[in-house]
């Protein structure tokens, strides 16, 4: 609640308007409003969930950190038609997992 009051003030007082902060749990996204033309996700997914995706428009972006640790990627993905999306690689990183994602398997020798 924090986190999603903060974003509320930095919004207002950089003038925008046409934002809405919903505070929850945002790995099935928040259908109630989809399409979006945007979508970000904040912590690590070990693979970006069927809901977010069907939650973009199409010319839509989503952005998320996919893997695990160490194999993380920075990815854009793009709805290109009814069922197809484009996924750019950004570049490699770690960071945090999602709250509550699953966790993904980890390469063992």
């Amino acid at each position: 609640p924090g986190l999603a009051e903060a974003a509320r003030e930095n919004l207002r007082r950089a003038g925008v308007e046409n934002v809405t902060v919903v505070d929850g749990n945002g790995l099935a996204g928040h259908a109630a409003h989809a399409p979006y033309d945007v979508i970000m996700v904040s912590g690590a997914v070990p693979a970006i969930p069927q809901e977010l995706l069907a939650q973009l428009k199409t010319g839509g972006k989503l952005f998320a950190f996919v893997g695990a640790e160490p194999a993380m990627q920075a990815q854009v993905v793009t709805r290109v038609g009814e069922s197809e999306f484009a996924t750019a690689t950004l570049f490699e990183t770690v960071v945090p997992p999602l709250r509550g994602a699953a966790p993904a398997q980890r390469f063992v020798f």
